[in-house]
């Protein structure tokens, strides 16, 4: 089952790191190298990231549920800690749609490894994750945390390599082990990550002595770099107010703030009435055509079905609907 991947993952594999990926680079002799390197990296990593369209697909393929992969959202964020090192990443990993549904949270601290000629990524674990559960929206939490505060599994550090147009990672399955408790067994650890400029590709997995998979899930996670975009909606009075003196007037809704990849919110007035209805937001890939789309649909809540739909192109910075009893407008954020 899929709960029981990613339940399995956070008990084994919990001191280990996410983003791994098998395989060697070619290291340039050049004195900018290390800066570039480092630089592009950050930037890359730094993001939000989510699986959507892979869980989609997956329902529209009619996949056994046992196979299909868990719909996440990843929070990979830059953040002061100096205590930590120079450049720190907060991170998060919840079930997406459920900001509280989180089942991993680290602090990731990144190097330059003279040695290897790579990036070293060492994973950092929370003593308290609940103390810094909200260190994506408050990091000032982070500004003073110590070593103290952290625990460190040594031998688990990722070397990333940059190989033609991505990073490729790996991380070492014979100093990174733990043990299943439950079952009694030293667990050796190989996770893979793939990352890009606009996503992130992982498939966790751990053996044990016998090179038997324990924790396992054949295909990669894909993941998109989230793009966040910020609008409005209008909603006619009537339908929200069926005794109103002004059913033709409408109440406007402001401060809407939604990303795009899967994710749906609620139409709800300033003072907290539900429309009854949700906006979503997607980019998804046409299955006649394989012509890759941002759409934006309007669902009845108490349906769960879309109403009416919107697309455009993928990298559209403005879009929007209307029905004249209710209209959205949304605008890529900068």
């Amino acid at each position: 089952m899929v709960g029981n991947f990613i339940g399995s993952t956070v008990r084994v594999c919990c001191v280990t790191v996410v983003l791994f990926m098998g395989g060697q680079g070619t290291v340039i002799a050049d004195s900018d190298y290390e800066d570039r390197n480092m630089s592009r990296f950050l930037s890359w990593l730094d993001g939000e990231f989510n699986n959507n369209e892979q869980v989609w697909q997956q329902n529209e393929d009619n996949i056994d549920e046992q196979e299909r992969h868990a719909y996440t959202h990843h929070i990979i964020k830059l953040v002061a800690a100096p205590n930590i090192g120079e450049h720190t990443f907060f991170v998060k990993q919840h079930l997406s749609g459920d900001s509280e549904a989180v089942y991993r949270q680290r602090l990731y601290s990144v190097t330059w490894d003279d040695k290897s000629q790579a990036i070293r990524l060492a994973i950092h674990r929370f003593k308290s994750e609940s103390r810094y559960r909200g260190g994506d929206k408050n990091p000032v939490l982070l500004a003073d945390i110590s070593h103290q505060e952290l625990t460190y599994r040594d031998g688990c550090d990722v070397f990333w390599r940059f190989h033609d147009d991505h990073y490729i990672g790996q991380v070492n399955p014979e100093t990174c082990h733990g043990s299943a408790i439950e079952k009694g067994l030293d667990i050796y650890l190989e996770d893979n990550l793939m990352l890009t400029e606009s996503t992130i590709w992982l498939t966790d997995g751990a053996y044990d002595e016998a090179d038997n998979k324990q924790i396992v899930r054949d295909g990669r996670y894909k993941n998109r770099k989230v793009r966040y975009f910020k609008g409005w909606a209008t909603i006619k009075n009537s339908l929200l107010f069926p005794d109103s003196k002004d059913p033709e007037g409408s109440v406007f809704i402001a401060d809407l703030r939604i990303h795009n990849e899967g994710q749906k919110i609620a139409l709800l007035t300033k003072k907290g009435i539900d429309s009854g209805y949700s906006v979503d937001l997607a980019n998804l890939t046409y299955q006649n055509t394989r012509v890759a789309v941002l759409k934006l649909g309007l669902i009845d809540n108490q349906t769960g079905k879309t109403i009416t739909y919107v697309w455009t192109n993928p990298g559209a910075e403005r879009l929007g609907v209307n029905l004249r009893w209710l209209q959205v407008g949304l605008t890529a954020e900068d």
